[in-house]
């Protein structure tokens, strides 16, 4: 561990870093980017879609950049290399699609799942490592989700992908942790995207409901997983590695038990 002195006082995180960011054109990925930046760091996105305008305070002299490419492709785009980032960001991932029961799945979107949810992070972070490593210093934060750590009916293959990325990012910490690298990963649940968009998922009229689905509320938004990812690629995270931080307003810790409307908790609930 890099010695020095850290002081707790407002100001840009990661000022002088480079970062890569998958996936961060829209959602999650974009509060990320914009949060890094915003702290200082030269980003470069990299997405399938174009990146329109992004709006971020640019006192602390971040910058940030987008390519069109194509992580899940089997060649990594040269230009991520050559950014020489200090972190990468493996957000691509997703799930979205009706749940199906797994002797319904096909060969076909067990592969689809693999490389969205999985393959994409190990060619990507394979490929960025040297760099770190001839640097000695980086951070890698991997984006699973709750479904890693508890099941999804109906979507088995892709929770068990993203339990291969959390058991990734626990192994990779340990290999790589004396060169100076941290890995890690934020696991959300309930926040509100376009992937999962829970103002049009949700009806008006169950929105009260909410607390019964999580100890916090909701839904969160993707700025609360930005924040976590902030932390996990700055120095304020420099004795963390190996670790998930659950940005999901409470779901996983309360381990499936909801509160009764009429007093008491029940992990068997009726309402909702």
């Amino acid at each position: 561990m890099t010695s020095m002195n850290l002081t707790f006082t407002p100001g840009a995180l990661l000022r002088g870093r480079r970062a890569v960011v998958t996936g961060g054109v829209a959602g999650i990925g974009a509060a990320i980017a914009r949060s890094f930046a915003a702290h200082g760091a030269h980003v470069l996105i990299a997405d399938v879609n174009p990146i329109g305008d992004v709006d971020f305070d640019g006192a602390a002299g971040g910058r940030l950049d987008a390519i069109v490419a194509d992580v899940c492709s089997s060649q990594v785009e040269p230009a991520l290399v050559e950014h020489r980032p200090d972190i990468l960001v493996n957000n691509v991932g997703h799930f979205v699609r009706a749940p199906q029961e797994f002797t319904a799945d096909t060969a076909e979107q067990w592969a689809g799942l693999h490389e969205v949810n999985f393959a994409h992070a190990l060619r990507l972070t394979h490929a960025l490592l040297p760099g770190m490593t001839e640097r000695g210093r980086g951070a890698v934060v991997n984006l699973t989700t709750v479904e890693a750590h508890r099941a999804i009916p109906g979507h088995t293959v892709y929770s068990a992908y993203k339990a291969a990325l959390m058991q990734f990012t626990r192994s990779l910490a340990a290999e790589v942790g004396p060169a100076g690298i941290r890995v890690n990963a934020v696991a959300p649940d309930l926040i509100e995207t376009a992937q999962v968009p829970y103002g049009d998922l949700v009806p008006e009229q169950d929105r009260a409901l909410w607390p019964l689905w999580s100890p916090l509320g909701g839904p969160g938004k993707p700025e609360d997983v930005a924040g976590a990812a902030l932390f996990l690629a700055s120095d304020l995270s420099r004795f963390v590695t190996g670790s998930t931080i659950h940005v999901d307003g409470g779901t996983h810790g309360a381990g499936g038990w909801v509160p009764r409307p009429t007093g008491g908790w029940t992990n068997r609930p009726r309402n909702p």
